[in-house]
């Protein structure tokens, strides 16, 4: 059994909640939507699960279940989900499954890093085995889910044209076609899958898991980052279906594209900003003593490549093998004109690399990405918000172009899940959590999405790194309670670094 602290930091109402994280972060407005959401209907699953061992996980076992590509053809043609089972250690104790719903988009069981591959020990996966039945997939398109395929020789080049963190109109409109030839071979390649890669599907698919897991009662599940997205669309399509979710590290969905995208360069250059600081304090710091920002700025010149590196690595935080250590190492080695082969050895990330290595992991991530905010098309409002952002953000405004929104520059299809406020009615067993900085999901986007789901719980995390349940004990065993319990939490926690 897990052992739980008995304080959770101090209590706030949801309104005193919302005017502070809105001073601070950018005036939002208390407000919730009361609508109610409707519940969707599954077809019911005939069998259960075959678990086997599998062959890429040695202590985990893995199923396959059958969804349709079209969820509202459930007679159609289908795809193969791939799940992974790491089965209680003692399972006269176990309460069940627990679901961990993958974010990316492009994490899997042991894909980008994978729910039970390098992020196993950040996320204490041994230690809810305790207790749980732990259970995650390959959302369709990952991993061994009928993966996305694309034409290797259309991948658009594009990752040495915003060194300085910006993109004119024309070259915005030049970056648009390169795309629209990459995404239309995945569609060609990949087939039916690739119009139905959307958060709406894939919670289609969670409810299918819900039923095959024997999960009668409701949903237990733990949604992080683009997973959050997964979640509460799940939440709207199936709202009666949750006994327990926690939304950590949280995707808002009520804003477009371009807005993402700012917040995300934002939220990156407030988390470098705090690593340099670090550095300045704290004699460990490869960098003590020095102008991190000038290092950087020096580095990344002669090795453009360093900039994803050193973005992945804040998702880490100050954890000693993945974070801010590791990123002044890197740093430092380079400046004094080492070799990125001699800088210390890449360390895994909570996060997958920014683009994905292969054709088909980069047409996935734009595939899910662009059917749930649409494709982008105003050049010269790109060009405009993009140059501004530069000077907001120095270091980080190429995640503008190349990642948010710009990869969604010329997608051919229009949205299939467009931005929205969620629909949804009150749910006392949803907990959004999220750090107070958070380098890939700002707090702003949790308050937002927190005030769209009525009687909703909140946990805010003061630490730094991706998804507060890796980086701070308090938010583990806080979560861990509130899946077992959620009337166990107060409507507001507070935890302390």
């Amino acid at each position: 059994m897990i052992g739980f602290r008995e304080e959770h930091g101090r209590r706030w109402s949801r309104g005193a909640v919302l005017v502070v994280v809105g001073l601070l972060l950018g005036g939002l407005r208390p407000g919730v939507e009361a609508s109610q959401g409707t519940t969707a209907v599954a077809s019911p699953i005939p069998s259960s699960l075959q678990w086997q061992r599998c062959d890429d996980v040695p202590d985990a076992e893995c199923a396959w279940l059958a969804a349709p590509i079209d969820p509202a053809q459930p007679n159609g043609p289908q795809v193969r989900l791939r799940l992974g089972r790491l089965p209680a250690l003692d399972p006269s104790r176990s309460r069940g499954a627990l679901l961990l719903i993958p974010g990316g988009p492009g994490v899997g069981i042991t894909a980008a890093g994978g729910q039970f591959g390098i992020l196993r020990p950040l996320f204490h996966l041994d230690e809810l085995r305790q207790t749980y039945d732990v259970v995650t997939f390959d959302p369709r398109g990952i991993g061994e889910s009928s993966p996305v395929r694309c034409a290797p020789t259309s991948l658009p080049n594009v990752n040495t044209s915003a060194l300085n963190g910006t993109l004119s109109a024309a070259e915005f409109a030049s970056l648009a076609r390169a795309n629209a030839t990459f995404a239309e071979s995945c569609f060609t390649d990949t087939g039916e899958l690739m119009d139905h890669l959307s958060a709406v599907d894939t919670a289609a698919d969670i409810e299918r898991i819900r039923q095959a897991l024997g999960q009668d009662d409701g949903l237990v599940a733990y949604a992080g980052s683009y997973g959050t997205l997964y979640a509460t669309a799940y939440l709207e399509q199936y709202g009666d279906h949750v006994k327990a979710l926690v939304l950590d590290g949280v995707v808002d969905h009520s804003i477009d594209l371009s807005s993402y995208g700012i917040r995300w360069a934002l939220s990156t250059e407030d988390a470098f900003g705090r690593f340099s600081q670090w550095c300045a304090t704290d004699p460990s710091c490869a960098l003590h003593g020095q102008d991190v920002s000038a290092v950087f700025t020096t580095v990344v010149a002669a090795h453009p490549e360093a900039r994803a590196m050193v973005r992945a690595r804040l998702s880490a935080g100050r954890n000693p093998e993945l974070g801010w250590p590791v990123i002044a190492e890197l740093l430092e080695t380079l400046a004094r004109g080492g070799s990125l082969a001699a800088s210390p050895e890449p360390a895994a990330s909570p996060v997958p690399p920014d683009p994905a290595l292969q054709s088909g992991e980069l047409g996935l991530f734009r595939g899910v990405l662009c059917a749930d905010f649409g494709p982008k098309s105003d050049d010269a409002a790109l060009a405009a918000a993009n140059a501004e952002l530069a000077r907001q953000a120095p270091h980080f405004a190429w995640l503008y172009p190349l990642e948010l929104p710009g990869s969604c520059a010329g997608w051919p299809r229009a949205a299939a899940n467009p931005p929205h406020r969620l629909q949804v009615g009150p749910h006392p067993n949803v907990l959004v959590a999220n750090p107070t900085h958070d380098p890939a999901t700002p707090l702003v986007a949790a308050v937002a999405v927190w005030s769209q789901i009525p009687q909703a719980h909140l946990l805010i995390a003061d630490v730094d790194g991706h998804q507060s349940l890796p980086f701070s004990r308090c938010a583990f065993e806080s979560q861990v309670r509130f899946l077992s319990d959620p009337s166990s939490l107060p409507a507001t926690t507070f935890c302390p670094n």
